[in-house]
Order: structure tokens, then C-alpha cells, then sequence
């Protein structure tokens, strides 16, 4: 099992994923860590944007971008 970074967009008051709105290019990302992964979160964050958001989740593969 690996961690992903999941892309959520804020859609008519819902979050959805990029791969449910199948927006090529903002699919998940997997590393080996959560350590890894919550670095990547917090900057993908760290901008002022409200509608969209990173969060780190377990997954289960074993790809790693």
C-alpha cells in the first residue's frame, strides 16, 4: 500500500475527485510515506485557493509517481 495525494475540486457545494471529474493531468500522486506525501500536501496547499485541495490518503497499489 502506498499514500496519494488526491486532488478534490469544489463542485456545486460537493468535493469531487479529479479522476470522478476526469480531469486529465490532477490524478493522484502515490509515495512510499505519509511523511512524503503530507510534504507535497502542504504545498500544494499553501496556496489562497478555495475550491480546490490536496489530501494525503491511503491507497492501495503500489505505484509510485
Amino acid at each position: 500500500m502506498k499514500w496519494a495525494l488526491v486532488v478534490y475540486f469544489l463542485i456545486h457545494g460537493t468535493w469531487q475527485t479529479a479522476e470522478s471529474l476526469q480531469y486529465d493531468g490532477w490524478y493522484r500522486m502515490h509515495f512510499d510515506s505519509y511523511e512524503i506525501c503530507k510534504q507535497y500536501e502542504q504545498r500544494f496547499n499553501s496556496g489562497n485557493q478555495t475550491k480546490i485541495k490536496g489530501v494525503c490518503e491511503l491507497s492501495n497499489t503500489d505505484e509510485v509517481k
